[in-house]
């Protein structure tokens, strides 16, 4: 059967690189493997989509296996995840990689990944270490992934600094506040793009995680983000709790995630884990279901310091001086480069701006963590309590944790290192000449917000503000607008119980209220093109991917933006910091990059000032240059699909091999199946969606074998293997199954 994904070529340059020995078809696992350290057999038993149901005698036994698996399967993807936030992309990569690692570089993530390692129990850095010796054993017992024999490189031992620093790089990309407050200092205060950026916008939700406390701030996401949701056995057939989670994320190639279930002592966890790290982080054990979305607090800060010579400032009046530090950074087929790198008393030193003021970035990640001890005690915990107990010593990045369990209760915890702050403020750069605009504490976790047993019978979070202004514990915080939140509660408040399937529905559905009220608009306009008319007045909200109108309506949206707003947004977001392509900077690489979500509300809230003739013109233009004519192309799967990225896509030479077709996609910024995507008007169509569900599961408390899963790609990182996309199909169908039946056994022994 041929596979529906493969890109053309593919067959043809897979057996080409196989004949010259670049690449080598993917080595079936044995049915027996020896493993040193191991203190007993451990039995593996895979299902036909190659999920591990991992069963030791101990905990250190299964955490073993689990890393030897991971590295096996897995190898280079945790490997460019380790490098990610330690800058050393370009050691692997090349000067591709240079504007990226400098600036990790400059943040010293390894630095404090290390600390926090030399900061955890013995117990803890056991698991890690039996871990990191799983991995070694299969990278230098097996085959190496495909990727190295192009590189010609091998990687470097795993160690349990690697694990730690992982959290860095979700933590990173989950943590973005600091994006915004540069734009608002950057951005003129009143000007026609501070008000599109950062102004009212009209008729928002006003849905919040602890129901009836306000409206919250609205701030606006650039789509990276999630959904989940928790009901009482009150609220469904069976009479149990049910949970659902959908972590938005990049779409990758293999998926960021994979899928497992790992049994050892007291250890017996389900759900999905991140390679590089042992244990669960979204799932269920014997007797808790959890789910996480991000919070994005106030948990940044940016510190203007004007300096009095290049290493000198005024520091509450007294003299201090910039500690530096010299890095090399190794670079694939160039000479290594040497980056001075600076610390202030507020952090590291991230931009210097033309009169040599230096801009400091705050971060509660600048400490050492612990948010892998908590971890591995989320995984361990067995009810209500030991659930918060391990939130105590979550760090970064602070996540809203839903919660279920197999007695029926069902619960909320903020869980995460917050800044206590006299006031919510989301704004600007501070002063750095002065120790007073410091935070000096967090907010103490009793004092987090936590929800249990809702009268309700139900939580919900899609990045929507905790709490609103009028709610007691001021977690400041880059919010979504709730639209999706919205959407969740209208249609859980539609049935009287739920069940896995209608659960499956609310994770795909696709209407996008936003753009129903715009096509409103639009088709009372005279001037709304004849060959537009018909397709917006049958448009009924939903976000499909097989209708036009999404593709048309923002399109519009993009032309209708002033003039003024479009050239203010394209300014480079660091001056004198050239950009380039996109992603290649752990920053945006202009202001449109902040617009995000913004945009279709902006456009309703403006609407009456928005020269709506010419933005049709504009529209049409662009749709006839990038689609054609022909209305049947511009349907919206093919205006904004998915890309699934792998470094090597970047090489025409090997795309055919671990490439894949674009996976055409529904849903838009504001449905609870979200797909966001860039909305600069200068970009090209069509637009690959840059953040979507990287993962979907709906969880039974007390009864793994009835819960359902499913991840975007598929579980090996072989291009060669048939599990390397064969979960795209049912992704794209939204389609989640239970641990399948035994397809496998293999038995790890000492």
């Amino acid at each position: 059967m041929t596979n529906p994904w493969t890109l053309p070529g593919h067959g043809r340059m897979y057996s080409l690189y196989r004949l010259l020995g670049m690449i080598r078809p993917e080595r079936r696992i044995p049915d027996r493997i020896s493993v040193s350290g191991l203190t007993s057999p451990v039995s593996v038993e895979w299902d036909e989509a190659a999920v591990p149901s991992i069963r030791a005698a101990s905990l250190l036994d299964a955490v073993r296996v689990q890393g030897w698996i991971h590295g096996r399967m897995r190898g280079f993807q945790m490997d460019l995840l380790r490098r990610m936030p330690s800058g050393t992309l370009s050691e692997l990569l090349g000067p591709g990689g240079l504007p990226y690692d400098t600036f990790m570089r400059q943040l010293n993530l390894a630095r404090w990944a290390e600390s926090s390692r030399e900061s955890w129990s013995p117990d803890v850095q056991r698991v890690l270490d039996a871990y990191a010796d799983g991995v070694n054993q299969a990278w230098t017992s097996g085959p190496l992934a495909p990727e190295y024999r192009f590189l010609k490189l091998r990687p470097r031992p795993w160690t349990a600094s690697d694990s730690s620093v992982l959290t860095y790089f979700l933590s990173w990309s989950l943590n973005s506040i600091w994006t915004g407050k540069w734009a608002r200092d950057q951005i003129a205060p009143g000007s026609p793009a501070d008000k599109w950026l950062f102004g009212p916008l009209a008729d928002l939700p006003t849905t919040t995680i602890i129901p009836n406390t306000g409206d919250a701030e609205p701030w606006g996401t650039l789509g990276i983000g999630s959904n989940n949701w928790v009901v009482s056995g009150g609220r469904t057939a069976d009479g149990n709790p049910l949970l659902a989670n959908d972590p938005h994320l990049a779409p990758q190639l293999p998926s960021i995630w994979f899928q497992n279930a790992v049994q050892g002592g007291d250890l017996d966890v389900l759900g999905v884990s991140l390679p590089g790290a042992p244990g669960i982080v979204i799932g269920q054990n014997r007797h808790i279901a959890w789910g996480v979305t991000n919070v994005d607090p106030d948990c940044q800060d940016l510190h203007r310091i004007h300096m009095q010579d290049e290493t000198h400032y005024l520091l509450d009046g007294e003299m201090t001086e910039l500690s530096t530090r010299v890095e090399t950074i190794r670079v694939r087929g160039s000479a290594d480069m040497t980056l001075t790198c600076e610390e202030s008393h507020a952090g590291p030193v991230i931009y210097k701006e033309r009169d040599g003021s230096r801009i400091a970035l705050a971060w509660t990640g600048f400490a050492p963590i612990e948010t892998v001890p908590a971890l591995i005690d989320l995984n361990l915990a067995q009810d209500w309590e030991s659930f918060r107990s391990a939130l105590k010593r979550w760090t970064v990045p602070a996540q809203n944790f839903v919660y279920a369990d197999n007695e029926g209760h069902i619960g909320y915890v903020l869980g995460g290192h917050v800044p206590e702050r006299p006031e919510i403020r989301v704004l600007g750069v501070v002063d750095g000449n002065t120790r007073a605009t410091l935070w000096t504490q967090m907010i103490d976790f009793e004092d987090m917000p936590q929800v249990f047993d809702p009268p309700q019978g139900f939580v919900v979070t899609a990045n929507n503000g905790v709490e609103g202004h009028q709610g007691t514990h001021r977690i400041g915080a880059r919010n979504s607008l709730g639209y999706r939140a919205q959407r969740i509660v209208e249609l859980l408040e539609s049935r009287p119980q739920h069940d896995v399937e209608s659960f499956q529905e609310i994770q795909t559905d696709v209407f996008s209220k936003p753009l129903w009220q715009l096509a409103e608009r639009l088709r009372a306009e005279p001037d709304l093109p004849s060959s537009w008319r018909p397709i917006l007045e049958h448009f009924d909200g939903r976000a499909d991917s097989d209708s036009p109108a999404p593709t048309l309506l923002y399109l519009w949206m993009m032309a209708a933006v002033p003039e003024s707003v479009q050239h203010a947004l394209k300014e480079s977001f660091f001056p004198d910091v050239e950009p380039s392509q996109p992603g290649t900077h752990p920053f945006p690489e202009n202001f449109w990059g902040l617009m995000g979500e913004r945009l279709a509300p902006a456009v309703l809230t403006h609407y009456d000032e928005l020269d709506r003739i010419s933005a049709f013109s504009k529209a049409e233009q662009r749709a006839v240059a990038a689609f054609g004519p022909d209305m049947s192309q511009r349907h919206w799967g093919n205006a904004h699909p998915v890309l699934l990225f792998h470094p090597f896509t970047q090489v025409k030479a090997v795309e055919a091999v671990f490439g894949r077709k674009p996976v055409p996609v529904s849903g838009d910024f504001f449905t609870p199946l979200q797909t966001a995507f860039p909305v600069d008007p200068d970009l090209p169509w069509p637009r690959p969606v840059a953040y979507l569900p990287s993962y979907r599961q709906i969880l039974k408390p007390g009864q793994p074998a009835l819960s359902v899963f499913v991840h975007l790609t598929g579980q090996s990182g072989h291009p060669g293997s048939d599990h390397y996309d064969d979960l795209v199909t049912p992704y794209a169908a939204g389609m989640l199954k239970p641990v399948g039946h035994v397809a496998e056994r293999t038995t790890f022994t000492p």
